[in-house]
């Protein structure tokens, strides 16, 4: 007598093998905008079938990002980075900087930023993107200032975040409407 067989039985018994399937501590990237996001890859899951990876960036990237090259990427970054208004800001005036307890689930060590830059009030709170907004005039400069140092320093007693001296660096922002000024590359390319 013959075994019925199923469609499953026969996936299972012949496993599709990816090539160039990454490994954990290999490096892997993505281009945003005009920026090369490279992370280092802490697990690979999915497998055989479905190959992806999770990486100290806290993002995953898909077995179709891991086949680029890394310094491929790094051009095709700094090439589309031509089409964009961009900035870097650095040396913030009235500036406040906290950092936050290594968090338990991978140790990373958050961070937030207010400070006024050219004008315009930068800020990034614990979980958020970076941002560097306009404002219309000096009051709603201060005004917008105060309600983020104060979101900032309400963390202060449930987190146990610490003030520091130090200014964090900031990242190349580039040009947002949505934002009203200038953001993260990610964040732009979802809300231009």
């Amino acid at each position: 007598m013959f075994e019925q067989l199923s469609l499953f039985d026969l996936i299972k018994s012949k496993p599709i093998v990816k090539p160039g399937v990454l490994k954990v501590g290999d490096k892997i990237g993505r281009v945003v905008l005009g920026e090369c996001r490279i992370a280092t890859i802490t697990e690979v899951e999915g497998l055989p079938y479905y190959p992806f990876y999770r990486t100290d960036s806290g993002c995953c990237y898909s077995y179709k990002e891991g086949l680029n090259n890394i310094q491929g990427l790094m051009q095709q970054a700094e090439e589309n980075r031509n089409n964009y208004e961009t900035i870097i800001p650095i040396n913030l005036e009235e500036r406040l900087t906290v950092e936050y307890p290594p968090r338990k689930s991978d140790g990373k060590v958050l961070w937030a930023q207010i400070g006024i830059f050219q004008g315009m009030l930068f800020w990034k709170e614990s979980m958020t993107y970076q941002f560097l907004e306009r404002c219309k005039d000096q009051k709603d400069l201060q005004k917008k200032y105060q309600r983020h140092r104060k979101n900032i320093l309400s963390d202060l007693g449930k987190t146990a975040p610490v003030i520091v001296d130090e200014e964090k660096t900031m990242r190349r922002l580039y040009k947002s409407k949505a934002a009203n000024g200038y953001a993260d590359a990610e964040y732009v390319q979802f809300n231009y």
